[in-house]
């Protein structure tokens, strides 16, 4: 049958797709102290990926199994084996590769799909003849077309990304790499009338946006720090951080002001005498350079929500991540 060829099929498909040598096995006996149940459903493959210590748990036929065991089952294996854990599978229904994304499992169908955010890679046939390894995490200009689509609320389900790209300042060569990056994530399909090309929504908005947080990073490319006030009247700053909490009514305004400018206009702002520092400093203001402009949501004098999620949540403060909480909690899906 198909599913005792998979250990085989998976180790060709990654080297096919990555290189001869990208798939190297550990001999271990490490998988006999499992419980028999995992042992029965499972062929478990310690192994080095691109040289980083990988385990592969082939599922052993089509096993009538939750996406919520399966993620319990890989999290019992990776302790065991100290790795990232890849279920490979022989096929899969759109629904299970929904299931298993909105439960954090790594999984591969040979020949179709790899998804590992993990470890940085995402290999599909769905877009192109050919699969190709994605970027460990979305391009600045990608994010914030993402951003921009999330924050709008348009009441369609199909987005012609290259009039949001115009708005956000992006020639149509950048949009065009933002929407393969889109489509190579499997945050939404293509679809395209006469030479024009749309994106059209395949899950809800909350789903996509969990979906693409492993590919999202904090919008903060550095922090500068300076005592010059009139920084915070340079055209297009928006309240950050913790401030853009206290001026949302989440948080009591922190001891620094903290706002939000493009490098460009930081450099601006050097040109006409404003000087930063690179360290903290007690009584300045925080200036957060961003990868992309802060102020998206261009009637508000603070950064829009979902990038201020992005720009906090490795925040240890309790505090904070209430407030992040807060915040996915009261968007509007």
């Amino acid at each position: 049958m198909l599913y005792k060829a998979l250990p085989q099929q998976t180790v060709s498909y990654l080297r096919q797709v990555l290189g001869e040598d990208a798939v190297r096995m550990v001999p271990s006996q490490i998988a006999t102290q499992l419980p028999y149940f995992i042992q029965d459903a499972y062929d478990v493959l310690p192994c080095t990926l691109l040289g980083h210590p990988l385990t592969f748990a082939c599922a052993k036929g089509r096993l009538p199994m939750t996406a919520q065991q399966i993620s319990q089952h890989t999290q019992q294996i990776g302790e065991l084996f100290q790795t990232p854990v890849i279920v490979a599978l022989s096929e899969i229904a759109p629904g299970e590769r929904k299931q298993l994304i909105q439960h954090g499992v790594a999984f591969v169908v040979p020949g179709r799909q790899l998804f590992a955010p993990s470890v940085g890679m995402i290999l599909s046939e769905r877009y192109g003849t050919e699969p190709q390894r994605a970027a460990q995490v979305a391009s600045p200009a990608t994010q914030a077309l993402l951003i921009w689509f999330l924050n709008q609320h348009p009441v369609s389900d199909t987005w012609h990304p290259f009039e949001a790209a115009s708005a956000l300042g992006y020639a149509g060569m950048t949009a065009t790499r933002a929407v393969r990056e889109l489509l190579q994530f499997d945050l939404f399909a293509l679809e395209e009338r006469g030479r024009a090309k749309y994106l059209k929504l395949t899950d809800s908005r909350r789903v996509i946006w969990e979906k693409a947080k492993p590919y999202l990073r904090s919008p903060v490319m550095k922090t500068l720090w300076t005592y010059d006030r009139s920084i915070l009247d340079v055209d297009d700053a928006r309240f950050a951080g913790e401030s853009a909490l206290a001026q949302s009514g989440m948080l009591n305004d922190p001891q620094q002001p903290v706002i939000a400018i493009t490098s460009e206009a930081a450099q601006q702002a050097r040109r006409e005498g404003i000087f930063f520092e690179p360290r903290e400093l007690a009584d300045a203001v925080a200036v957060q350079v961003w990868r992309y402009i802060p102020n998206m949501l261009a009637k508000e004098k603070i950064v829009d929500p979902l990038s201020l999620w992005l720009s906090l949540k490795d925040n240890r403060d309790d505090r904070i991540q209430m407030a992040l909480d807060d915040i996915e909690g009261k968007f509007l899906w």
